[in-house]
């Protein structure tokens, strides 16, 4: 008889950012294996579980999607999820969980709650600093990404390391989106070269930091572009006339710049694993990032670095890169080996083979 494990599916009701396309390209994949090699992946049924909306349509050949619930969010994750999946494991891939139920694993990205405490709202660091700790002791088992993330989980958050496993994100899914609409493709290609930055307004991802660095430098033919956030408090955080304000893109639009950017600028103070570098690197765009956290680990020596904390020390890379193009191109010709470690068929095998351990 095959054990039944609940996939918290909470992710498909919300935006689609870092911590949701981790939960979102981990179960395509462990879907894909399954239907790849069905004999040797045959000991689990998996459901997927959520309430609400779907905001992120999945597509699944092996896994079932099975709605339940009166309640949402939160509410649903913490009081309906346990009752449903009682006697079963569940695995929750986005840092927060039930706190009435032991028989779980957990994804925890990184320890920013417990370290950073100017990024967040009181009451959602409150929050995270008392759930998560107490979940992850009661969990079978504390999956991360990175081994940075690992040892501040552990030097932080009071949790044991021989619990905790780490699962890297990867990249590759960049390359599954199709080209966007000619007229996107038109205005991006009329702003050519142009210099990238993609993220969120989060206070980690340093874009005061960024505002203030472009400010320094002279860009002559080049253009930099901002994607992410909302258009218009991007122009009153980053005031300037150098930069073209993109606002929210969608995938297709997203692959169609990095594979077209001359360098791509990741200035974020604090990363678990930080997924965009890789997306550029994999679409063959050359990075310079924060010597942060978890770049270092996770990017190598396929890009160059700066302390995000030294807007000067941001300008003056930016400004050596762009007119270096021998080493625009190392750098290209090592991101693409440098992405390439990462996968996400990989990562779906080692979550697979722990649920595997803990689903009897």
């Amino acid at each position: 008889m095959k054990n039944k494990v609940y996939l918290n599916g909470r992710f498909l009701t919300r935006p689609l950012s870092g911590v949701q396309r981790t939960a979102y390209e981990m179960v395509k994949a462990m879907d894909d294996l399954i239907a790849q090699n069905t004999a040797h992946y045959n000991a689990i049924t998996f459901i997927l579980i959520y309430s609400g909306e779907i905001l992120n349509t999945i597509e699944l050949k092996q896994i079932k999607l099975l709605k339940r619930g009166l309640l949402t969010g939160n509410l649903w994750e913490q009081l309906e999820l346990p009752l449903y999946t009682a006697g079963h494991l569940l695995v929750s891939m986005c840092s927060i969980s039930t706190l009435f139920k032991r028989k779980q694993l957990l994804i925890v990205h990184d320890a920013s709650f417990l370290v950073n405490k100017n990024f967040f709202s009181r009451g959602f660091r409150m929050w995270y600093k008392f759930a998560i700790p107490l979940i992850a002791k009661l969990s079978r088992h504390v999956i991360t990404v990175s081994n940075f993330s690992k040892g501040e989980l552990v030097n932080h958050g009071n949790m044991d390391a021989d619990k905790i496993e780490v699962i890297y994100n990867a990249a590759n899914h960049i390359l599954r989106f199709n080209n966007p609409d000619p007229e996107f493709i038109d205005k991006i290609n009329a702003l050519k070269p142009y210099c990238l930055s993609v993220s969120s307004l989060g206070a980690n991802k340093n874009f005061q930091g960024l505002s203030t660095a472009i400010n320094k430098i002279d860009f002559a033919n080049y253009h930099m572009l901002i994607a992410g956030g909302e258009m218009r408090t991007l122009k009153t955080v980053i005031p300037n006339t150098n930069v073209t304000y993109l606002g929210y893109v969608t995938n297709n639009e997203l692959k169609y710049l990095y594979s077209n950017a001359s360098l791509f600028v990741f200035p974020s103070f604090y990363e678990g694993f930080g997924i965009p570098p890789l997306e550029a690197m994999i679409s063959g765009c050359p990075v310079v990032a924060s010597n942060t956290s978890s770049m270092p680990e996770v990017l190598g020596d396929a890009c160059e670095y700066f302390n995000p904390a030294n807007p000067d020390d941001i300008a003056g890379k930016i400004d050596a890169l762009i007119n270096n193009p021998h080493r625009l191109s190392e750098l290209r010709d090592k991101g693409y080996e440098r992405a390439a470690r990462y996968n996400w068929e990989k990562s779906g095998k080692q979550l697979y083979n722990l649920i595997n351990q803990y689903s009897g």
